[in-house]
């Protein structure tokens, strides 16, 4: 005599259940392995390696990043360039940077150590803003990029941590919003931090693309996804692009010149 064996379907909810304990424990292995590393920077070329081929090709928002002090450049006093206070600002340019493609720069150059939050720390950094540039219009068509308005007010004190790191996030260096703050902000606003709440309004307003497009297909990819920018002029140069906002802060086409592509 033959022993039968029978199959028996599972129900629906079983499969459910056993899809959803699944996928919790997943999670729960990828945080411990965030608990594991949070704290440990590379410590060799290799391990700067691992950092810069992160897999950022599917971000599309900046989550919140996690700052610490020691991973901070504390050094970040600006030194003033030229000084153009008496030019008007005619519009505004939010400027994007691909953060992975500024620390293999920054690498090439063996510069890591200057940019140490943006490039050797467990955060992953897709597109950032490199900043709020107030613009002149005959400046920006003709590409004369020392005619537009900067370092208002001269040299400034440095900024305390306080005030910089709310915005670490969105613009990942110290040294880079103090810049920001005393090439650009200072020009237009009465403070910093007003200069940087504007600066993270106008960032939060938008998507960014996935880390892996360049520039160009950067632009087309934020005109596909943002009805407000589809029939909008864009800024881009090789590596960075950017949105143009009147002096009211609405968005407007950038003036047309070699380097805008719509």
């Amino acid at each position: 005599m033959t022993n039968k064996i029978f199959e028996v379907e599972e129900p629906a909810e079983c499969i459910q259940t056993k899809r959803l304990i699944l996928n919790n424990m997943k999670k729960i292995v990828l945080c411990f392995f965030v608990i594991l590393t949070i704290g440990c920077t590379p410590d060799s070329d290799e391990g700067i390696d691992e950092y810069l081929k992160k897999d950022l090709s599917l971000q599309t928002e900046q989550d919140s990043c996690v700052v610490k002090n020691e991973w901070l450049n504390l050094e970040y006093d600006y030194v003033v360039g030229g000084k153009n206070e008496g030019i008007t600002t005619d519009f505004f340019l939010l400027v994007y940077s691909n953060s992975p493609n500024f620390c293999q720069f920054k690498k090439r150059k063996g510069e890591l150590d200057e940019v140490p939050f943006q490039c050797l720390t467990p955060n992953q950094f897709g597109w950032v803003i490199h900043g709020l540039w107030s613009e002149s219009e005959q400046a920006y068509i003709k590409g004369e990029n020392d005619k537009h308005p900067q370092f208002c007010q001269g040299d400034l004190e440095k900024l305390s941590l306080d005030i910089l790191k709310p915005y670490l996030c969105m613009s990942p260096g110290t040294s880079l919003l103090q810049g920001e703050w005393e090439k650009h902000g200072a020009c237009d606003f009465d403070s910093a931090k007003q200069y940087f709440d504007k600066t993270e309004e106008l960032y939060k307003r938008f998507k960014v693309p996935p880390v892996t497009l360049n520039a160009k297909k950067a632009v087309r990819w934020m005109k596909d996804n943002h009805s407000e920018l589809k029939d909008k002029w864009l800024h881009q140069t090789s590596h960075e692009f950017g949105i143009c906002f009147t002096t009211d802060f609405e968005v407007m086409s950038c003036p047309r010149r070699k380097r805008s592509y719509k």
